[in-house]
């Protein structure tokens, strides 16, 4: 029976996220200036032709990733920042469960974040194109202004700026992620979340 115009765009759409996870991972796995369209394939189990049929090269998969991570990313923390009623500190526990648990349990996710996390501290996504802009949506900015508004309200220490406050948290965050990203799963041998309360704590004022 012939498949309808819905069906078929299903289909399409499914193996082009298929091939843009697998651009996540190789990414993560081996950086912009070592991942190789090979390698994507390699890891989409898909034919060179049905890459190039979504995307014209590396960079555009590449931006296209880095639009996802941005957006999913910045959604997740400003949907919590934005619904704190319990105080910063209590906003910062949340969502730092929040993240630690989604990381575990989720590895779409996990890389995700990951992949975020990585472009801010080493700037991978430098190379741009003519007209190209900082993305509208900035998670780090988000977090810096959560520290800074934290540090006016005398919930966070102050002798860190917000930016610091910023890439200490993510750094720490990154170190999680990292664990989940590169290193096998096994829920027996690796079901430990790190401690909430103790990675608070070095924010409190």
């Amino acid at each position: 029976m012939p498949k309808t115009a819905r069906q078929l765009e299903k289909i399409k759409a499914a193996r082009k996220e298929q091939i843009v996870l697998a651009g996540l991972k190789v990414f993560c796995e081996k950086g912009y200036d070592g991942a190789k369209v090979d390698d994507i394939v390699k890891k989409a189990g898909c034919s060179h032709g049905l890459f190039y049929h979504y995307f014209r090269n590396k960079r555009e998969i590449f931006d296209e990733i880095v639009q996802n991570a941005d957006s999913d990313t910045y959604e997740v923390v400003s949907s919590h920042i934005s619904a704190q009623k319990d105080g910063y500190m209590e906003t910062l526990r949340n969502l730092l469960t929040y993240l630690f648990n989604k990381i575990y349990s989720n590895e779409n996710f996990s890389y995700y974040f990951f992949f975020f996390i990585t472009r801010r501290f080493l700037r991978v996504n430098a190379e741009t194109t003519p007209g190209d802009s900082e993305p509208k949506k900035h998670l780090s900015k988000l977090f810096m202004k959560f520290f800074e508004d934290g540090q006016k309200a005398g919930a966070f220490t102050d002798k860190y700026s917000p930016e610091n406050c910023c890439s200490l948290l993510l750094s720490i965050v990154q170190g999680y992620s990292l664990n989940n990203v590169l290193l096998p799963k096994n829920a027996e041998k690796n079901p430990f979340l790190p401690n909430i309360d103790f990675i608070a704590e070095v924010f409190s004022k």
